[in-house]
């Protein structure tokens, strides 16, 4: 027979034992563990029995293992003396054996009801194989169903709570056995842990955080409603012979197998986190991820609540389409956050969701050249542009803003940035009213920009841009521009000296402080003989450079 070996001990009230007269155990295996003991001292509360109980049996935890036994009235002695008992004991080194192998071996008879007419003490008493207990759904009348509820829902809070003690009847009315009945509905897992007496006894040593007491007249105990709905629900189940599987180990996932498909009709809005996550872990969940706000609202509990967020992953994990889903909404509240400025999704969705920052650059990309613009080019949005042109991503800068302003500066502080802009500048095909915004804002923002694009601009389209953003600039600007036009590709067409220093409409002394400092370059772009410049600015003498600052930014 498969299962585990488990050492077994006899404990008798007759005088014949191994340690001689008097109460002890009568025969044990040879590797019965010293802590639990071989005498009655050792073994307690354990070993006490009143023979007109007529029978006792439970497991319990000890250390690091369980302890199964069965006290039964046994015949008088060989002295003739009545009021006799039998303890047959059992050890489960690691505590796999639970309420359902105790039941199992009282059921088939394995337990002692007597010594053998030829037993001996000894202490090679053969370990007892005990193998896991099979499990078959109870076939249930709905009067059983209900006689069964209330306790099966005590013990469900008893469960819940985490520790406790919790008495059940021995039988119902009809004589249907409830610890059998109880214990094969309940997942094996979620019972590992509890141990079982019957009826009331001393202190036995027990350490198990849940126990249940069999007894005639077992306590009455106030359930919640969701108590009673569960072992109802689980009762019902079990009687068209569904059971729930024995990996589920907590009542969260014992409520998602019940109830998961009825919360799954409701939104997120109706449901609380615990029942949202049983949602998720239920094969209903990529429908309901799908139904209005629920992906979004799963995302938000997720941050809050540790099982929405273990079962959002599982379900990314487990549905490529709940991983589409979820990667989209969080993409959109990105996006959303960069293109409008609204709050954006929490750190831990973007996790979840499995968002890089490659992902992010490509989907900003794609908005754009669907025609979406950043309402507000700030720091943030600039580092992902940045990011986006750094990783080789096709960004159209020529429509990713109505902020020309802001383009113009990211685009001459960053490097990346500034070399797109040209690319893109010089690949466009032609010139339009966006490219001689852009020129004017960029001139602002640094003269050297005429150089940079160079035959990129139309020689046409230099004039109204060079007065534009001179009329922008303060002193310093101005004459930083007047000389960038006086000695690029546009020289000796006069501009620098009537587009930029008079188009500028400075005031008349800071003309002259810039005509006193550049008038010889300003005269010879504008067509006068070198040596006559020449002479002509030395009469005029000349000042220091000021600094140079922008007059507007817009």
């Amino acid at each position: 027979m498969s299962g585990r070996a488990c050492p077994q001990a006899l404990y008798t009230s007759a005088s014949r034992t191994l340690e001689g007269p008097g109460f002890g155990v009568y025969a044990h295996s040879a590797d019965w563990p010293a802590e639990v003991g071989r005498t009655r001292k050792a073994l307690g509360a354990l070993v006490g029995f009143h023979p007109a109980d007529g029978e006792a049996y439970g497991v319990l935890s000890r250390d690091a293992g369980r302890v199964l036994y069965r006290a039964v009235a046994a015949r008088a002695d060989g002295f003739g003396r009545p009021g006799n008992y039998l303890v047959h004991l059992l050890w489960d080194e690691g505590g796999r054996l639970g309420v359902r192998e105790l039941l199992a071996l009282r059921r088939a008879g394995r337990f002692l009801d007597a010594l053998p007419d030829d037993a001996t003490p000894t202490a090679d008493l053969p370990p007892l194989r005990v193998p896991v207990a099979g499990r078959a759904a109870p076939a249930l009348t709905p009067d059983e169903v209900d006689a069964l509820t209330p306790p099966l829902a005590g013990l469900l809070a008893t469960l819940a709570a985490g520790s406790g003690s919790c008495a059940l009847p021995v039988r119902t009315a009809s004589g249907r056995e409830v610890a059998e009945v109880l214990f094969a509905v309940l997942p094996r897992a979620l019972t590992s842990g509890v141990s079982l007496h019957t009826g009331t006894r001393e202190d036995v040593g027990d350490t198990a955080p849940v126990t249940v007491r069999l007894t005639d007249a077992p306590a009455r105990t106030a359930t919640a409603a969701h108590d009673t709905e569960r072992a109802r629900t689980l009762l019902e189940a079990a009687s068209k012979g569904e059971l729930a599987p024995d990996e589920l180990a907590d009542l969260r996932r014992l409520d998602a197998w019940l109830f998961a498909d009825a919360w799954a009709e409701q939104d997120a809005a109706g449901l609380s986190a615990d029942q949202v996550a049983s949602v998720l872990e239920s094969s209903a969940a990529p429908r309901w991820l799908g139904r209005g706000g629920n992906a979004a609202a799963a995302l938000d509990l997720a941050a809050d609540s540790p099982a929405v967020e273990t079962a959002l992953r599982a379900a990314v994990d487990r549905w490529p389409a709940v991983a589409e889903l979820v990667r989209g909404r969080v993409l959109a509240a990105l996006l959303d956050e960069v293109f409008d400025g609204s709050a954006g999704p929490a750190e831990l969705a973007v996790d979840v969701a499995g968002v890089g920052q490659a992902d992010l650059c490509a989907a900003l990309a794609g908005e754009v050249r669907r025609g979406r613009r950043i309402a507000r080019l700030d720091r943030a949005a600039g580092l992902l542009v940045e990011q986006a042109l750094a990783l080789g991503v096709d960004l159209p800068l020529f429509r990713l803003t109505g902020q020309t302003w802001e383009l113009a500066l990211l685009a001459t502080r960053r490097e990346v940035v500034g070399d797109a802009l040209l690319a893109q500048w010089r690949s466009s095909g032609g010139w339009t009213a966006e490219h001689g915004e852009l020129l004017g804002h960029l001139l602002v923002a640094d003269p050297g920009w005429l150089a940079r694009l160079g035959d990129a601009v139309p020689v046409s389209a230099l004039p109204p841009a060079l007065r534009w953003a001179a009329l922008r600039m303060d002193v310093a600007g101005v004459e930083e521009l007047a000389a960038a036009v006086a000695t690029g590709a546009a020289a000796g067409r006069g501009w620098a000296l009537r587009e930029v220093v008079f188009g500028s409409e400075l005031p008349a002394g800071d003309v002259d402080q810039v005509l006193g400092r550049r008038l010889e370059l300003l005269l010879v772009d504008d067509g006068w003989p070198r040596e006559l410049a020449q002479s002509f600015a030395r009469s005029r003498g000349g000042d220091d450079p000021p600094r140079r600052r922008r007059r507007r930014g817009d």
